[in-house]
């Protein structure tokens, strides 16, 4: 909600408490003109002198409490500000009236310029002024409009307010908060626009610790300020205060406290930029609450860039897009703002001289931040270039342009201006010995930029020339040199590694080992665990190299480049299922790449602040997520088979678990439950990720691989094309040809494998139980498509073929979607009922079933495809009965009487066409389901209510003769389900037939005929009480009901009835239907 905007210098600003406002940004009062500082001195004058007086004598008379001195205080004020404005009615009305005389209309005037003693009517003018709204028009002049921008000032807090104000203001400085917040809501109902009021309220809630509160009375009061840049901005960082301290879960997601305050922040800072869309405060702390957001990285690169625009050398904003450059979506864009807005700050410092840029200082950081976008792009001849221009420049020698030519240029390619010694560098033309010191050469390049010069150099080619020497620069046996950067020793020892140099880099990983061993200032991640795996594949330790690789996908499972090696130790296997296994593993680091974005870059290279014992890593919560595929193919024979019995050994803990629980887990105990979910869950995916159990095609699908020529979506549009195209490679050569059967395209020499009876010496019976009843758990859960999946993965796979389990499945499977209320399922369960299992009338009436049970809107049951399905099946039916009827019976025997028209199928479309109106159609056919068992009572009452709602539709032409036929079908089911019902002994199926009828007369509007059906109702139970040899309800209530279950139609109709009678006034008719009928005991 928007207020208008309002001055505060309307009210005096010594009644109020400075601290209520932010610091610096409290508003200065605008000066008064000479007329009305008199007169504000003749209204307030009195106050401080008689106040002054009171305090006194109530300080000197210590009987008095202070609830005396605030009331004595309240009764002098009050009367004063009574009298003030009684003196300001008075003034107005002497105004008016001279103005009146005068001839003039009266122009009401600010109070504050108003005085008994001065004030003056206004000389007559020489011609005559009409006013009209804010528009001044002079006769004889041409209309001239003078427009007001911005909202409306708000209205000059009263003296009444002041003085309420002023109470709240002393009652908040005793710590009474409960009267104060009582003086400030009578204050903002009288006048919500006094700022003051919000502010000081915001400070009691602040108090009191009603954090939310106290926001949203900053944001009211600076809404009522809205041109006030400092008070928004202000506001925004009260709301941001303590957003750090709010720590994100355990996935990352972010609490929903800290998400509001982040929106809160950022809807403050827009507005300030509304009104200064140049102040660059407001415009980077905007990005700042954007990137807490997350995933909202381009957004910030934009607000930064827009904020660069206004300042582009202020080094922090130049950094900000630094930092967010490499995790927006588009790498190559990000990368090319960021090198462009460091190049452009480097040139400005560069022609000035000085390091100093607005808000900082270019130092060494910035260098290496600046370098980590050419190493990204693989850039390696220019970041090469600008890191020595950088450094030269940073060394104090940017004079020395010469060796510029030593860039690939002219003079050549090398490094010699960075060598220790001089003994190159005195063979270079211009260069003089001793103008600067050495330390600003060879001696002056940090360890860790020597490093980067020499990874740049080996990427170029040079490795024995140009990088062989910085690498001798780089002893590994000197650690006091890389203490400050021991992570560039992992680069230096790739670096080496794809040189295939092992006994270097391990040189190099020992001394990081040792370090993050004995140091604390590293430690022993992910990355070094790669490079430790690869230097064991150059030995051609291909099992160490596996326990290293999968060491580091346990230590990051988000871990890409630990997977793509593991992939290309498995793809250079003879055996296929290597070569199966390198496919799943690079299908997960593309799916990977496609959620996290770009690659998280390690922070910059840099002297570490913290000096102490590095803190203990954080320890992964065993209940996170894990990857669905852990390989471990390399291990020797006795390694598998102790991890096979491993596995086992748990699956049985599991199983026994179950079996423990399962009673208790029925009763309703939520901690079995809990226990039973967990040991079910995992008994499942150990089934689902036995890969024999499954075809190729479904196992990869069950790890998240959708093959796109299916239909499916590429993991991810080919950010890594090597990636991409390892992934190709591998899908060619284990998929089969389009059209080919995967059983054909197997080798030929590979073994058939042959499925025994049990798994984890637990019964594939057993098994199956276990994957069913753990569907049921997830949906009575809420989790239904989960469920969904648990029997999904049951039916395909290759254990449960036979048709009795694919039926139970199926079943399964049904009541799962029964249970979840999801139409679309039931339909395409019972398609597979009426196409593959068993077609036939009992699969059509359990389709029927299924979708009359889901309480849902009939979309499905009457959607298109369901239309077709069943079309389809009549159409297939009429050809068949064709065929039989034109062959004779000495062309191909007798006839096949089993085969032929299905009523149930009939009716069920004839119900789809009713429900979607299209009773024409519907009628034909009911009309053929009538001709096969014309006494059947659906079918006539089916085609009595069609008639009657084509009767009633607009475009019905004869709607006498239409009501009539249907009718006609009602009263022969009337007849022929009174029938049924004598033959049955049920009151339950005349009870169905009397309310129909009544329903029927109800639908058209003849409630005196329903009313006679619903009596019959109503009074079948004592009618039935009185006919010998009738079962009593209460002995017997299923075979009183006529197997009916619970559809007993007693409150449906008393309900009718009460409607009715209450529709035509009956009220006491209806009153008392409803106390026989329909209180519930």
């Amino acid at each position: 909600m928007e207020f208008a905007s309002g001055r505060m210098g309307g009210i005096p600003m010594d009644m109020l408490d400075p601290s209520l406002f932010p610091e610096g940004h409290r508003p200065p009062p605008p000066p008064p003109p000479p007329q009305q500082q008199q007169n504000q001195d003749v209204e307030m004058g009195d106050y401080a002198s008689d106040d002054d007086d009171d305090e006194e004598g109530d300080y000197d008379d210590g009987e008095e409490s202070d609830v005396s001195d605030m009331s004595a205080d309240s009764d002098a004020m009050e009367l004063r500000a009574e009298v003030a404005r009684f003196d300001k009615q008075q003034e107005e009305f002497v105004a008016r009236q001279r103005a009146e005389a005068s001839g003039v209309p009266y122009q009401q005037v600010p109070s504050s310029s108003l005085s008994s003693s001065k004030q003056q009517a206004a000389p007559p003018a020489e011609k005559k002024k009409t006013t009209k709204g804010r528009v001044i028009i002079a006769k004889g002049r041409k209309r001239k409009s003078k427009t007001i921008k911005g909202p409306r000032q708000a209205v000059k807090p009263s003296p009444d307010i002041l003085f309420r104000l002023n109470l709240a203001q002393q009652a908040f400085q005793k710590g009474d908060y409960r009267s104060t917040m009582t003086m400030l809501s009578e204050i903002i109902r009288i006048n919500s626009e006094v700022i003051h009021a919000w502010v000081l309220l915001s400070s009691v809630h602040e108090v009191l610790e009603n954090r939310s509160q106290a926001v949203m009375c900053r944001i009211t009061a600076a809404h009522l300020a809205p041109r006030d840049v400092p008070q928004w901005i202000a506001t925004a960082e009260y709301c941001l205060e303590g957003v750090e301290a709010m720590e994100d879960d355990e996935e990352g997601n972010q609490p929903p406290e800290k998400m509001e305050a982040l929106k809160r922040a950022y809807a403050c800072y827009s507005q300030a930029l509304e009104v200064d869309r140049t102040n660059i405060q407001a415009r980077v702390a905007r990005a700042d609450v954007i990137m807490m957001m997350g995933n909202q990285q381009s957004r910030a690169l934009g607000e930064y860039q827009k904020a660069l625009g206004y300042r582009p050398w202020n080094i922090r904003t130049v950094r900000n897009i630094a930092d967010v450059a490499l995790d927006v979506k588009d790498l190559k864009k990000g990368a090319g703002v960021a090198r462009g807005a460091y190049r452009k700050l480097i040139d400005h410092l560069m022609e000035r001289g000085p390091f100093e840029a607005e808000e900082g200082r270019f130092e060494w950081s910035d260098l290496r931040i600046y370098l980590e976008f050419f190493g990204t792009l693989e850039l390696w001849r220019e970041g090469l270039r600008e890191l020595k221009e950088i450094a030269r420049w940073l060394l104090g020698r940017r004079e020395e342009d010469y060796w510029v030519g030593f860039d690939d240029g002219e003079r050549g390619d090398d490094d010699r201006e960075w060598d220790v010694g001089e003994e190159r560098r005195l063979g270079v033309e211009g260069f003089v010995p001793g103008k600067f010191p050495r330390e600003s050469y060879g001696l002056g390049m940090p360890t860790d930029l020597r490093a980067k010069m020499f990874v740049y150099r080996c990427k170029l080619g040079f490795q024995e020339t140009e990088a062989g020497r910085h690498l001798q620069l780089l002893d590994p046996t000197r650690q006091e040199d890389f203490m400050d950067f021991p992570d560039c020793l992992k680069d230096i020892a790739v670096a080496l590694l794809d040189q295939n140099k092992a006994g270097e880099a391990k040189l190099f990983l020992d001394l990081y080992k040792h370090i993050a061993d004995t140091e604390g200032t590293a430690s022993i991640d992910a990355d070094f665990l790669v490079c430790q795996g690869r230097y064991h594949i150059s030995l051609g330790e291909k099992q160490t190299a596996e326990e290293c690789f999968i060491a580091a996908i346990e230590d990051d499972e988000d871990h890409i480049e630990a997977r793509v090696q593991l992939a290309n130790m498995y793809e250079g296997e003879q055996e296929q299922e290597g070569r199966e296994e390198a496919f799943l593993l690079v299908h997960e680091a593309m799916n990977l790449q496609a959620k996290l974005g770009p690659r998280k870059r390690r922070g910059p290279y840099g002297p570490r602040k913290n000096t102490g014992p590095r803190k203990p890593r954080k320890p992964r919560d065993p209940n996170a997520p894990k990857s669905k595929y852990v390989p471990r193919r390399l291990l020797n024979a006795e390694k598998r088979r102790q991890q096979e019995i491993e596995q086992t050994k748990e699956a049985t803990k599991n199983f026994q678990l179950l079996q423990e629980v399962e009673g208790r887990a029925l009763l309703g105990d939520d901690e079995a439950k809990a226990s039973w979910m967990k040991a079910a869950k995992s008994l499942v995916d150990d089934f689902r990720s036995y890969k024999r159990f499954y075809p190729w095609d479904k196992y990869i699908k069950f790890l998240g691989y959708v093959n796109p020529a299916e239909g499916g979506q590429q993991a991810v549009p080919a950010r890594n094309l090597k990636l991409a195209a390892m992934e190709e490679r591998l899908r060619q050569n284990l998929a089969p040809a389009d059209g080919a059967d995967p059983a054909a395209a197997a080798p030929a020499n590979k073994p058939q494998y042959k499925i025994p009876q049990e798994h984890r010496g637990i019964p594939f019976s057993s098994w199956l139980d276990i994957f069913l009843n753990y569907a049921f758990a997830l949906v009575r859960a809420g989790q239904h498509r989960d469920a969904y999946a648990v029997c999904h993965a049951a039916r395909d796979s290759v254990v449960w073929t036979s048709i009795d389990n694919t039926f139970l499945i199926h079943v399964a499977w049904a009541s799962c979607a029964v249970y979840a209320g999801d139409e679309e399922t039931c339909v395409a369960i019972a398609r597979y009922f009426m196409r593959d299992y068993r077609p036939g009338t009992d699969s059509y009436r359990m389709f029927s079933a299924m979708c009359r049970v889901c309480q849902t809107p009939v979309s499905w049951y009457t959607s298109g495809p369901a239309q077709k399905f069943i079309l389809r099946q009549i159409k297939t039916m009429d050809n068949i009965v064709m065929r039989q009827q034109q062959q004779s019976p000495s062309q191909g025997g007798g006839q096949d009487d089993s085969i032929g028209l299905d009523v149930c199928l009939l009716t069920i479309y004839g119900h789809i066409l009713f429900t979607t109106t299209s009773y024409t159609y519907a009628l034909s056919y009911f009309a053929r389901a009538a001709s096969i068992d014309p006494t059947n009572c659906l079918i006539n009452l089916s085609t009595g209510l069609a008639y009657i709602h084509y009767a009633l539709k607009r475009q019905a032409t004869n709607r006498q003769y239409l009501l009539t036929q249907g009718f006609a079908f009602l009263y022969r089911y009337y007849a022929d389900r009174l029938a049924q019902a004598a033959e049955n002994s049920s009151a339950g199926q005349r009870q169905e037939a009397h309310f129909n009828m009544a329903r029927a007369y109800s639908l058209i509007g003849l409630n005196n005929l329903a009313v006679e059906y619903y009596k019959k109702v109503l009074e079948e139970e004592e009618e039935e009480a009185m006919v010998p040899g009738v079962v009593d309800r209460e002995e017997n209530e299923e075979e009183w009901k006529g197997g009916l279950a619970d559809e007993d139609l007693r409150v449906e109709a008393a309900y009718n009835v009460r409607s009715m009678g209450y529709l035509l006034g009956d009220v006491e008719g209806a009153a008392g239907v409803v106390k026989r009928w329909m209180v519930l005991e």
